[in-house]
């Protein structure tokens, strides 16, 4: 049943421009099994009815919006096109408008005492959840329910990072004890275990990243080594080399460059056409680089460090930059980096010490004074995402939960 909502939602939630595609097909994908889903998807809505998300219709989903009142709440009730967030008003610093709503993973606690991943889904109103447990879920967000829609076991993989890819249809699983991962089609609903020859030298996939272009993976391993692999077939192309570990990737939106940073404080800007390094600085007081995001404006290039500080450049970078900005507002190692989508908002986070999180008001340069308060309770954040829009902020720690917030700011999903 847990398949048939899944790919009944994201079939009928597409619109006729985004139409999601089976990535293959089966060749034992008989008559019986498709009648089978028939009728699983008959006895779910002679039970609970067809809902409200399956319904909307195109000229609906036109009008769906989020207010400042409690209608912030009823954006994800449905899915439709993603929209704008409010014309011609700009984010004001100083204090953000967010709201707590149920945890994303409140119809499953499957994923295990250490949530490792979320990641909102690029063009449906989705959510995945992933943690130790080697268990992912998919969640239908809307901020009362999140009903989990399907789950998915990896045995014997305890999972740390998980991303779906650019076009939705898939996601990726890896784990630090596992050279392998799994890949997991959404529409044929089905897992792929992807084999990783030891030749290549990989000895792990928990720290990786996808290229916004929809053509690479980009898997931190060691003694320096970036290995990439195709984001179509899985299979490995070739492995960079930088100077020390390296501990943190990220890509322009183009997918063009990507930008790698490691333990011994350099900043390397990478040349994925020709594959070879165009670039590369210390990090200004840096010790020991952790952790790296780009605003998808490809403005700003954000750097963590050990020490907990933060530093945002103004691209493209000289030669020996300075930051635009230095962020002091962690003292522990900065673990993750993310901006959201208008590139107005940067997270920060420690995952070494509770509550270790601030949102920075990118235009001013200012942190949000209202977030995290004594009573958010957020615990140690391992994973931290921004839907589409910016509607959502979901974060992932070491209580078994899935944190959601609204951010009432912006309108829509």
């Amino acid at each position: 049943m847990n398949k048939s909502k899944t790919i009944d939602y994201l079939e009928e939630n597409s619109n006729s421009e985004n139409k999601l595609k089976r990535a293959w097909r089966d060749e034992d994908d008989t008559n019986s099994n498709k009648e089978q889903r028939k009728l699983l998807k008959q006895k779910y809505v002679g039970i609970v009815g067809k809902p409200k998300w399956a319904k909307i219709t195109k000229d609906q989903s036109k009008k769906v919006s989020l207010d400042d009142e409690d209608e912030d709440l009823d954006l994800l009730k449905y899915s439709g096109n993603l929209a704008r967030t409010k014309k011609g008003v700009n984010l004001a610093k100083g204090l953000i408008g967010i709201k707590k709503l149920h945890n994303l993973n409140l119809s499953t606690s499957s994923c295990g005492k250490i949530v490792k991943s979320v990641e909102f889904h690029p063009t449906s109103s989705l959510a995945l959840i992933a943690g130790i447990s080697g268990r992912a879920s998919i969640v239908q967000v809307d901020g009362f329910k999140n009903e989990k829609l399907q789950s998915i076991k990896f045995q014997k993989f305890a999972i740390d990072c998980a991303h779906f890819t650019v076009d939705g249809k898939q996601f990726v699983a890896g784990s630090r004890t596992q050279r392998n991962f799994y890949c997991y089609d959404l529409m044929e609903g089905r897992s792929m275990f992807v084999p990783v020859h030891h030749n290549i030298g990989q000895t792990r996939m928990d720290n990786f990243c996808m290229s916004p272009d929809g053509k690479l993976i980009a898997s931190c391993g060691k003694f320096g080594e970036i290995h990439l692999f195709t984001a179509k077939s899985k299979e490995w192309i070739t492995t960079l080399k930088m100077n020390g570990a390296a501990n943190a990737l990220t890509f322009t939106n183009d997918g063009k460059r990507m930008y790698s940073f490691g333990e011994n404080g350099e900043i390397y800007e990478w040349d994925m056409n020709s594959r070879t390094c165009i670039k590369k600085f210390m990090d200004d007081g840096c010790l020991q680089g952790t952790s790296l995001a780009l605003s998808g404006d490809n403005q700003y290039l954000a750097a963590g460090s050990s020490s907990g500080v933060v530093n945002l450049y103004k691209l493209p970078c000289d030669v020996n930059p300075k930051p635009d900005k230095t962020i002091l507002n962690l003292v522990t190692t900065v673990s993750k980096l993310s901006f959201n989508k208008n590139s107005d908002i940067l997270a920060m986070v420690s995952n070494q010490k509770n509550d270790a999180i601030k949102l920075l008001h990118v235009p001013s340069k200012t942190v949000f004074s209202n977030f995290p308060t004594t009573s958010d309770n957020v615990g140690k954040i391992n994973c931290v995402d921004f839907s589409p829009n910016s509607g959502y902020l979901g974060l992932a720690n070491n209580k078994s939960e899935a944190l959601l917030y609204r951010l009432t700011h912006f309108e829509n999903y």
